[in-house]
């Protein structure tokens, strides 16, 4: 009896005396992290005991306009999108509308994969699962380089695995997206409709849509036209891309990659929206109205640690001195931090945009981080939000600074490739043949044909809509900016983009191999005779 009596005075002296959370001291180093990363614009989100606690936008919504980002400014939030679509998918199992172990297959009967058994076994609820055995972001290349949805689906079996079906962890970006096509079929509503009617509406989350301009392929014809003009004059971000002396700039139209398979990454919503968003998850399913969403059961299916990703490998997206232990759920990773042993969360970034979202359950507390400057390889601003809030919500006191430190390792590793690339470098590089000898058409099973042609004395790069001047660089190895070749890729994304020709043929190359477009069976683009 003495015992539990000292037991509950324990536990009840330490509640009362328990930190808390420093909104000045979080609020001030968000600030320092937007300038230090020379973000255009960042807003951010937090939710304690269920209440939204706090919402604040930092900077623009445009480095070309200066006007200041808003608690409604609208964001691309990327790979956020993904529990959104998987709350969609338990909500419809839920109603009765589709059996989530049902194989994809049976819906979308030209599902076809390299692999018989990845074919046949991928079930519905395995597409948000990321065991599907081939490469990590496979078939990204065709997103980023201009395919359609269509044209990708017709080439999923062109991607052979490198692992067997349904065991390993390894990140995919088309299967969650191949989501919003099932939800369609079953349904017979657009994506669009069943986001708003089963998520956005209950949710009161007023400025949310899916897909570019708030609009997907199944939208009608008048409603795009519509949506776009409604889009011109509402409040929304710029997107940007980072300099290399960390100035973001605007990248004129956007990247419209974002939004191919939107189910995965085509969410748009404001702070505000995504402060009812967590919310709603910290509240375990209960909206702010008292309704129940979904069932106890569903949310914790979403949430049950279905893939072992594995302790943090690089560093960067999971701080490898906090997290030991990574598992991914159905679009939330689960993993520990420091003391806390359970924290869901999950990123979100492609050139223009970068998104972050974390919550502590047994700490009754989480963070959201919206930033209008992309991607994962360039502003890590939100990953050094997410670790100083988890630091202070774990009473970590070593007051460590995660935004320089992430700065200035990102600024080491593009130095080292940079001088990587020298030490490759002939001493006095010249080209090592005319330039009329790698002027032809090239062709590639996967990715089809590309051209190589010579225009006012320089060659170029062509490929379906894109087209870049090439710089000799070394031996038969030209190179460009990557930037210049697509809006699906960042300044500082890598150093310089690469096309390498190789086996000279009646005096012209038969060959070449371009870093930009490396997956397929055979990487080779073969001269068209």
């Amino acid at each position: 009896m003495i015992y539990r009596l000292l037991s509950t005075l324990v536990v009840f002296i330490s509640l009362a005396v328990a930190k808390p959370f420093d909104y000045k001291k979080f609020s001030d180093y968000a600030a320092k992290t937007c300038s230090e990363w020379g973000l255009a614009g960042l807003a951010y989100a937090i939710v304690e005991d269920g209440k939204i606690t706090e919402i604040r936008p930092i900077g623009q919504k445009s480095a070309a306009t200066c006007k200041a980002l808003t608690k409604d400014t609208v964001f691309p939030i990327a790979s956020l999108s993904k529990a959104f679509s998987s709350l969609l998918m338990i909500k419809l199992e839920e109603e009765g509308k589709i059996d989530i172990n049902t194989p994809v297959v049976e819906i979308l009967p030209n599902f076809k994969l390299a692999s018989d058994e990845a074919t046949q076994g991928f079930t519905v609820a395995k597409l948000f699962q990321h065991r599907s055995g081939l490469p990590t972001f496979a078939y990204d290349t065709l997103v980023e380089t201009g395919w359609s949805e269509s044209e990708i689906y017709g080439v999923l079996d062109q991607i052979n695995p490198i692992n067997p079906f349904d065991e390993k962890f390894d990140y995919q970006n088309i299967f969650p997206g191949l989501f919003g096509w099932v939800a369609e079929k079953v349904t017979e509503k657009t994506l669009n409709t069943l986001l708003a009617e089963e998520i956005f509406i209950p949710l009161a989350m007023t400025s949310a849509s899916v897909g570019e301009d708030g609009t997907t392929p199944s939208d009608s014809k008048i409603k795009s036209f519509w949506q776009r003009i409604k889009t011109k004059f509402s409040d929304r971000i710029d997107q940007h891309y980072l300099f290399p002396s960390f100035r973001s700039h605007v990248i004129k139209g956007g990247n419209p990659a974002i939004y191919r398979f939107p189910a995965s990454r085509g969410v748009n919503a404001s702070i505000t929206d995504m402060a009812k968003w967590l919310q709603f998850w910290m509240n375990d399913g209960i909206t702010s109205s008292g309704t129940r969403l979904i069932s106890e059961a569903g949310l914790a299916k979403l949430q049950d640690r279905l893939t072992h990703v594995g302790a943090p490998q690089g560093g960067r997206l999971f701080p490898k001195e906090r997290v030991t232990d990574i598992h991914y759920g159905m679009g939330w990773y689960i993993h520990d931090y420091g003391n806390i042993k359970r924290v869901l969360a999950h990123m979100g970034g492609m050139t223009g945009t970068r998104s972050l979202i974390a919550y502590a359950p047994e700490k009754k507390i989480g963070l959201v981080v919206l930033s209008n400057v992309g991607g994962m390889r360039v502003n890590l601003a939100p990953e050094a939000l997410r670790s100083k809030f988890l630091d202070m919500v774990a009473d970590i006191d070593d007051d460590r600074d995660w935004s320089l430190e992430l700065k200035n390792e990102l600024i080491k590793s593009r130095a080292r490739q940079e001088e990587q690339r020298k030490e490759y470098r002939l001493k006095n590089p010249q080209p090592a043949r005319t330039l009329e000898t790698y002027v032809g058409t090239y062709e590639n099973s996967l990715y089809g044909q590309l051209e190589i042609r010579l225009e006012s004395g320089r060659l170029t790069l062509n490929y379906r809509d894109l087209s870049v001047s090439l710089n000799h660089w070394n031996g038969d190895n030209f190179s460009f900016p990557p930037s210049d070749f697509t809006k699906s890729y960042s300044v500082t994304d890598t150093p310089m983009g690469d096309i390498i020709f190789g086996v000279i043929k009646d005096g012209k190359t038969d060959l070449c191999m371009m870093s930009a477009l490396y997956e397929g069976k055979d990487t080779r683009f073969k001269r068209v005779k």
